[in-house]
C-alpha cells in the first residue's frame, strides 16, 4: 500500500505560491457558482459539483488530481453530451480540456511540485508552454478585449444560452485599445524573454504576466460597465477575474524570478 498522503492542506499565507493556490481554487468556485444558477432537476448539479471536487481536490493536492481534472472534465461532458444527445457538448469538451488542464498543472509547475517528476529546465520550459497556451486563450477568446477595442460591441452568450448584445462608448473603447496593446506587448515580452530566452533590456517574464494580468482587469472592467449585458452577481465576478489575474501573473513571478536562463 502506498505511503502517500490522500490529501495535504496547504499553507495559506500571503507568499506567491499560496495566492496561486487560492487563485486556481478560485477559478473552480466561480464556475461551481455559474453552473448551479438556475438548475432545475438533480442532473444540473453534476457539474457544479464536478467543479467544486475538482478545485478541493487540486487545493489538497489530491493524488493524481491533476490528471483526473485535466480528463475528467471533458470526459464527463462527452458522456453527458451523448447521453442527451447534444453534440455540440463535444466541442465544450475540447475547449474545457484546454482551459482547465493548465489551471490545474500552472500551480505545481511553477512552484517545482516534485509528483511531477521534472527536471527543473523541463518543468519552466513547459510552464512557459503551458502559460502561454492559456493566456492566448484568455485575451483572444475568453475576454471580449478584442471585439471591444475593435468594434466596440460584442456578443455575449449565458450559461442559459440567453444572448446579449453588449456595447461601450467611444471613451471605453479607447481604453480597449489601449488594454489591449497592453496585453498583446505583455505576450511578446514573455515569449522573447521567457521561450526564447533573449533579454529586452531590464525587462524580465513576469513583467509580460503583469502586463497580460492588467489588460484583462481593462477587460473585466468593460465587461462590467458596458451597456446590454445580463444582471451579473458581482461577488463571482470580482473573483473570477481575481482569480484569473492571479494564474496569469504569478506562476511568472514564482517561476521565472529567481530562474537563471
Amino acid at each position: 500500500m502506498s505511503d502517500e498522503a490522500m490529501y495535504k492542506i496547504p499553507t495559506i499565507d500571503l507568499s506567491a505560491k499560496s495566492l496561486l493556490r487560492i487563485s486556481q481554487l478560485g477559478f473552480f468556485l466561480c464556475f461551481t457558482f455559474w453552473f448551479s444558477e438556475g438548475v432545475e432537476s438533480n442532473s444540473d448539479y453534476v457539474f457544479p459539483a464536478m467543479f467544486a471536487i475538482s478545485g478541493f481536490a487540486l487545493f489538497l493536492s489530491v493524488p493524481n488530481s491533476r490528471m483526473g481534472v485535466t480528463l475528467g472534465i471533458p470526459a464527463l461532458m462527452v458522456v453527458m453530451g451523448l447521453a442527451t444527445g447534444e453534440n455540440e457538448v463535444l466541442i465544450w469538451a475540447i475547449f474545457m480540456m484546454i482551459m482547465f488542464g493548465p489551471i490545474a498543472y500552472m500551480p505545481a509547475l511553477a512552484s517545482g511540485d516534485s509528483t511531477l517528476d521534472l527536471e527543473d529546465d523541463d518543468r519552466i520550459k513547459r510552464l512557459g508552454i503551458v502559460w502561454l497556451a492559456f493566456t492566448l486563450l484568455m485575451v483572444f477568446m475568453m475576454s471580449s478585449l478584442v471585439q471591444a477595442a475593435t468594434e466596440g460591441e460584442w456578443k455575449e452568450e449565458d450559461f442559459d444560452e440567453s444572448e446579449y448584445t453588449m456595447s461601450i462608448d467611444s471613451t471605453q473603447q479607447t481604453i480597449a485599445q489601449v488594454g489591449l496593446a497592453v496585453g498583446v506587448i505583455g505576450v511578446l515580452v514573455f515569449i522573447i524573454t521567457a521561450l526564447v530566452g533573449t533579454e529586452i533590456g531590464p525587462l524580465l517574464p513576469w513583467h509580460g504576466g503583469a502586463m497580460v494580468a492588467g489588460s484583462l482587469l481593462i477587460g473585466q472592467y468593460l465587461w462590467l460597465v458596458a451597456e446590454g449585458g445580463p444582471d451579473y452577481n458581482i461577488v463571482s465576478e470580482v473573483t473570477f477575474i481575481l482569480s484569473l489575474v492571479g494564474m496569469i501573473s504569478l506562476p511568472p513571478c514564482i517561476a521565472y524570478g529567481s530562474h537563471e536562463h
